[in-house]
């Protein structure tokens, strides 16, 4: 919210600014770990969409057990070359086409975040158990409960994001007269529903999954969370199931474009190109390197794994968005420096948290190497 001011005053984008107006090379590490934790997170979304839509195969009996990590390839193939060139369409009008399978997607998360909602309000919310947990008071000892709870802070504002979210600002042609809008819709359109998808969420596999002896690893076994919603019903045993695949592949297919699309805006942004260059292409491909996540066993828990080392990036961009939001001082409204005092105090909270968390996510690495 608060780097909003800065991308909003100026006609410099955001990188430009942190490369003329804070450090150079604190910018160019900035975006080159836009870069890197794009690759890295498009693995995890790879293993968890071609996992998804390769056991819908296996529910209907379209192909066997062994032949599962044949197909899972050929969706992760097919993903990549649909994304590159889904991704190569921006900044140009969109046919029908593709209009329309943004749309199915859009419309299959959010017929999942309904699904999720009824199973929660049918197995029961604990709202006392809920409203204590929004304050923890403890921290994990195990080494893979920290992983959750590291990757959970790391996957809830990528170093990624921090990239591409000022950028979509200037991409709408807004200025500062927008600054309100602008933190209004970060609010409205990211923090809100990110909170309540999340918390259905877990509020879901607390009830259901929980119960299981043995964790979950692949779609099959994450699937019985829908199981409440089909019970005793005329629809097929699987139907659940493939209900569940077809949501959640929904969501990694829209993400793996979006972290393409990421990862060429920041090589264009480091080589100083138009993102409309051949170098824009070249960055988009990067993250296809992450199709052989697809080999990956157990895709629902790579996630949580991958945003804890992820975690450990974050500091970068809110220490270089903290000083370039001192060093720009556009805008002479009264009361700036006092509602500037109070950003800062927000964002050296923010600060502390990410390096701590960070600090913890380098000295559990460090514990399990020795």
């Amino acid at each position: 919210a608060a780097i909003a001011r800065p991308a909003l005053y100026s006609k410099e984008s955001i990188y430009r600014l942190m490369h003329q107006k804070v450090n150079k090379h604190l910018a160019i590490v900035w975006a080159l770990a836009a870069i890197v934790t794009s690759i890295f997170w498009s693995t995890n979304q790879f293993a968890v969409a071609a996992a998804c839509l390769s056991d819908i195969g296996l529910a209907t009996n379209w192909f066997s057990t062994s032949q599962t990590a044949g197909v899972k390839w050929l969706f992760g193939l097919v993903i990549v070359v649909g994304s590159i060139l889904l991704t190569w369409t921006y900044g140009k009008e969109k046919g029908t086409g593709i209009r329309f399978y943004e749309a199915v997607l859009k419309g299959m998360i959010g017929f999942m975040v309904i699904c999720f909602a009824a199973v929660a309000l049918k197995t029961g919310i604990a709202w006392d158990r809920l409203l204590a947990g929004l304050l923890p008071t403890s921290f994990p000892s195990e080494s893979a409960d920290q992983t959750m709870v590291l990757g959970a802070l790391g996957c809830a504002v990528g170093i990624n994001m921090t990239f591409l979210f000022p950028l979509s600002l200037q991409m709408r042609g807004w200025g500062k007269e927008h600054l309100n809008l602008a933190r209004f819709d970060l609010v409205g359109g990211m923090l809100l529903p990110f909170s309540v998808i999340s918390t259905l969420i877990i509020i879901t596999c607390a009830n259901v999954l929980h119960q299981m002896n043995v964790p979950p690893e692949g779609p099959a076994e994450v699937a019985q969370i829908m199981s409440p919603l089909f019970q005793d019903t005329f629809l097929p045993a699987v139907t659940g199931r493939v209900l569940f695949d077809l949501g959640i592949a929904a969501m990694p297919l829209s993400t793996i474009t979006i972290l393409m699309l990421i990862s060429g805006l920041a090589l264009c942004e480091i080589l100083g190109v138009p993102h409309q260059s051949s170098w824009f292409k070249i960055g988009t491909m990067l993250p296809s390197v992450g199709v052989l996540g697809v080999a990956y066993s157990a895709p629902f828990w790579l996630g949580p794994l991958i945003s804890s080392f992820a975690l450990i990036l974050l500091p970068i961009a809110y220490l270089g968005f903290l000083l370039l939001y001192n060093r720009t001082r556009e805008g002479t409204e009264t009361g700036l420096d006092s509602r500037r005092n109070l950003w800062n105090l927000a964002m050296l909270g923010v600060l502390a948290i990410t390096i701590i968390g960070a600090s913890l996510k380098v000295l559990d690495s460090i514990r399990q190497l020795f």
